[in-house]
């Protein structure tokens, strides 16, 4: 066994930008995946400066920011009345504000540009086709079980990192008894051309439209060739997975009443992906012995922050720091955990807290966009610099 080996369980964005941290501070990587190739699902991203400063310090940004677009401003408007009920200029401003770069991307395009990075590097290998199957502690590190068709292997190293996302099996073995909340919510996913809509809705602005029970966000994708949509709405169906289509009409009938703007979003994709919110309750305890966990696996959190990717980043960052500084795998692991547990159980708290907020109706809903249009843009910012003024 290499005495500076580790075994990444997934290649999402926390698994690969896992490997590209642990790689610059000097361990071999072996990243295992359970799909057969990394291929484009999902939808947006959007990048915070806290998540951009992780990508700099990686050496990656420039890769990440030549698909990905800066928006030049952010609004949020009621969804019934197309009023704008408080707006802030983005770009250069948010940057120097906030001391980091706001990007959004196409998340298929952001993990092809961690996958050429980590392919690229000679300490990180890719296998695809891999799952997980189990894994044994050993006196100097653990193995680690895949199954690859009809055969098995097993991969020694010093650590096992579960980055396999919400229904991660490292996860399952760690604590089998934790499962995934469901939010009794739907988000409905479609990109369009930007040259299908008109102007004043495909230009580099992030817009959220709020209504009652349930939300629209249009952003920029493809470095500007595409608009990102994403509709929140009231669901039971638990069914999980990016690629689960749904009919438009089912989806226009929760947004009646809406501005046109908002109408010409919605009507304009020939199809939408559903896919049903779950997020994970904040975990006392996240690993043990020589293994831990990242991102979703560790955190899942709704994505009313945009906040999943980014809090994912940050964790691969903070895991290659405590390991390249101690000697001690286990206990280097813990204190990684220690420093993350609170921040994400934060931000979970925070993203949940938002839900209620959004989606407020009545007297409290008319009290909430008073109070947003007596607050300016900056001062929405500013309220998150805890999130967005972390440094690694």
């Amino acid at each position: 066994m290499a005495p500076r080996s580790i075994v990444v369980a997934g290649a999402g964005i926390g698994g690969l930008t896992a490997a590209l941290a642990l790689a610059k501070a000097g361990f071999r990587v072996t990243v295992l995946e359970r799909a057969g190739a990394i291929e484009e699902v999902g939808a947006g991203v959007q990048l915070a400066a806290n998540a951009t400063r992780c990508l700099q310090s990686l050496g990656v940004y420039e890769r990440v920011r030549a698909r990905a677009v800066v928006p030049t401003g952010f609004a949020v408007i009621d969804g019934r009345s197309g009023r704008t009920l408080t707006s802030a200029p983005m770009g250069a401003a948010a940057e120097a504000r906030f001391d980091g770069p706001f990007l959004v991307i196409h998340r298929a395009d952001l993990q092809q540009a961690l996958a050429e990075a980590a392919r690229e590097h000679p300490a990180i290998e890719i296998r695809l086709g891999r799952r997980i199957d189990g894994f044994t502690a050993l006196p100097n590190g653990i193995a680690v079980q895949a199954e690859h068709g009809d055969d098995s292997e097993s991969v020694h190293a010093c650590a096992l990192v579960g980055a396999d996302g919400l229904r991660s099996s490292v996860r399952g073995r760690l604590h089998p008894g934790v499962a995934p909340s469901f939010r009794h919510r739907a988000a409905w996913r479609a990109t369009i051309p930007a040259a299908a809509l008109p102007a004043r809705l495909s230009d580099p602005v992030t817009r959220l439209w709020l209504g009652p029970g349930a939300h629209l966000v249009s952003y920029p994708v493809k470095a500007g060739a595409a608009i990102n949509l994403v509709a929140i709405t009231p669901d039971e169906r638990q069914t999980h997975g990016w690629g689960v289509p749904a009919a438009p009409q089912e989806l226009l009938a929760h947004y009646r009443g809406w501005c046109d703007d908002a109408h010409t979003l919605l009507t304009a994709p020939p199809g939408w992906l559903r896919w049903a919110l779950f997020d994970l309750d904040p975990l006392a305890v996240w690993g043990a012995g020589p293994v831990t966990l990242l991102g979703d696996a560790a955190h899942a959190m709704c994505p009313f922050l945009a906040q999943g990717a980014a809090q994912a980043i940050e964790d691969a960052v903070v895991l290659a720091a405590c390991l390249k500084t101690g000697t001690d795998i286990p206990a280097s692991l813990r204190r990684y955990e220690a420093l993350r547990r609170p921040r994400t159980a934060r931000v979970q708290s925070a993203a949940r807290g938002m839900d209620r907020i959004y989606h407020l109706s009545g007297p409290a809903r008319i009290a909430r966009d008073l109070v947003m249009r007596a607050r300016s843009g900056k001062a929405v910012l500013e309220r998150y610099r805890w999130i967005y003024g972390w440094r690694p």
